[in-house]
């Protein structure tokens, strides 16, 4: 999930630009949108869920996703983020890392804080980083990691000690893949989802914390800030073994179990050459490490549900979070 944003140029989708319709085609979706009961909008359709966003493709916008961002608590936080989410896609960028274009919106609403759309083209399932899991060979599959490897190598080869670092997500779901070949040979991708911006300095991340925690149920927040939860979440993916076993954690995710053992050789000689002092990952640490994952995302969206019931049913008033139905995990 992601959007359009910065310049486009030299990015394997082509310039782009949002469509002249797309900030009036968003205003009157959240005019018309209870995100409690997205189904109530007509010609809406969910394509997936974040933590704190949804992505949706709109009648209106044909052959563009528009990832929604609430939790943002006034115009300055909105203004933030959409400054923060540039940032990293020029830094992206600068380091050679493809990005699909990604253009933020954001949409002002009456007695309630903006919410920021990540507007970008629609990228068709079959050139998603996760399609390869059941349709591509062992070799395209294996060259598939070594270049989603690359680039989160790349990533974090930029980082400066004690200065700016950043990350990125490299689940294959989270990569479009052009269907071409870079100057290395390896397949070309383009980042998807850019709408975590994994950014940190010597003063802490970048990212505001709280637009997460809008997400937990009020009761739990302090315990939450106590623990440092969201920092520790997002410290994962400044570490590149984690991340790997993350990636690997796609075949349970996506259920395609059967091609671990391709996944695992991939990654374990890629590891063997850019990170020789960590050690092998094992299908036993992937299992554990993806049900444990796994777990606790169903456990905060249990609370998030009773949470929604509670502001909705019980005090009749708004949810401002757009979350799924039963999950298969």
């Amino acid at each position: 999930m992601g959007g359009v944003t910065g310049d486009a140029a030299g990015a394997p989708w082509g310039a782009a630009s949002p469509p002249a319709q797309a900030p009036a085609a968003l205003r009157d979706l959240e005019a018309e949108l209870d995100p409690a009961h997205p189904e109530r909008v007509d010609g809406l359709r969910v394509l997936a869920y974040g933590e704190v966003s949804a992505a949706l493709v709109l009648p209106g916008l044909p052959g563009w996703v528009a990832k929604r961002m609430s939790g943002l608590t006034d115009a300055a936080a909105a203004e933030r983020y959409v400054n923060l989410v540039r940032s990293y896609l020029d830094r992206l960028a600068d380091l050679g890392v493809d990005t699909v274009p990604t253009f933020p919106v954001t949409v002002d609403r009456a007695g309630q804080p903006p919410v920021v759309y990540l507007l970008q083209p629609l990228v068709a399932a079959d050139r998603l980083g996760h399609a390869a899991l059941a349709g591509a060979d062992d070799a395209a599959l294996g060259a598939l990691v070594d270049a989603v490897l690359g680039r989160v190598d790349t990533v974090l080869a930029g980082n400066e000690a004690g200065g700016l670092e950043s990350a990125v997500d490299a689940q294959l779901s989270n990569w479009a893949l052009t269907g071409e070949a870079g100057p290395d040979g390896t397949p070309r991708l383009a980042l998807l989802d850019v709408g975590t911006p994994f950014v940190r300095d010597g003063d802490g991340y970048r990212l505001d914390v709280e637009i997460f925690l809008s997400a937990v149920p009020p009761g739990l927040r302090a315990y939450y800030r106590r623990k440092r939860a969201v920092e520790a979440y997002l410290d994962d993916y400044f570490d590149a073994r984690t991340v790997a076993v993350d990636l690997l954690g796609n075949v349970h995710k996506e259920g395609q179990p059967e091609r671990l053992p391709v996944l695992l050789d991939a990654v374990n000689g890629w590891l063997a050459v850019h990170r020789p002092g960590d050690a092998a990952v094992t299908a036993q640490e992937v299992s554990d490490y993806y049900r444990a994952d796994a777990d606790q995302l169903e456990l905060f969206l249990r609370l998030r549900r009773a949470d929604r019931f509670l502001r909705t049913r019980v005090l009749r008033g708004r949810y401002d979070f757009v979350l799924p139905g039963a999950i298969r995990r």
